[in-house]
């Protein structure tokens, strides 16, 4: 059975998670994207807070999370979500490892979205209704954000991203490997994502 790949996002608001999975990942058929914010906000009336709905937006996640891993050709599943630190992408594994029968069988790889904060702030600005956050509320999240490298986590990869420009790999997942090729540090994201029956 092949592989199942889950792409993690990892950054504060503002940072272009978001921006990027859908204009940088999402290359075509075999590919979900599942947003908390976008559960959330279908559920938000006039006048709720923020968090008003938070148990049954995560519920709704990871529902979504589970049937898109068992969805019958795909492939890809973009998990879109702050995930600052450890405790959060731990959170999130536990709960699909309890779901998701294949679990040991997929590739887990975060991706996380470099960003300054007064260039988080500035994009922030510019959204309106609940996608506005208030900025000290980016800052707080800034200063909680771990490197996945870190983690007690085994990822197949973790993928760095700078501003959406610069796009570096600790290294390559190891499913994308051809026989017998010599491991790099640095691979373009164009490749890793690239399906060819030549990568087992």
């Amino acid at each position: 059975m092949e592989k199942k790949n889950l792409w993690i996002m990892v950054g504060y608001p503002g940072s272009g998670k978001t921006y990027f999975a859908k204009h940088n990942l999402m290359i075509g058929p075999g590919w979900r994207y599942i947003s908390r914010d976008e559960i959330r906000f279908s559920l938000l009336k006039d006048g709720e807070k923020y968090f008003s709905h938070e148990k049954e937006v995560y519920n709704n996640f990871i529902f979504k999370i589970r049937s898109a891993l068992n969805e019958e050709g795909i492939f890809n599943i973009i998990a879109d979500a702050t995930h600052l630190n450890q405790n959060s992408r731990q959170k999130l594994l536990h709960n699909i490892k309890n779901i998701y029968k294949n679990f040991d069988n997929l590739n887990l790889i975060p991706v996380v979205i470099i960003c300054d904060i007064p260039t988080a702030i500035q994009r922030n600005e510019k959204r309106s209704n609940y996608e506005r956050v208030d900025n000290n509320v980016i800052k707080k999240m800034a200063s909680q954000l771990t490197d996945p490298k870190d983690d007690s986590i085994k990822y197949s990869s973790i993928i760095y991203v700078e501003n959406g420009t610069k796009i570096t790999t600790i290294e390559k997942p190891r499913f994308m490997y051809k026989k017998n090729e010599p491991k790099i540090k640095e691979y373009s994201i164009c490749n890793i994502i690239k399906k060819e029956d030549t990568y087992k």
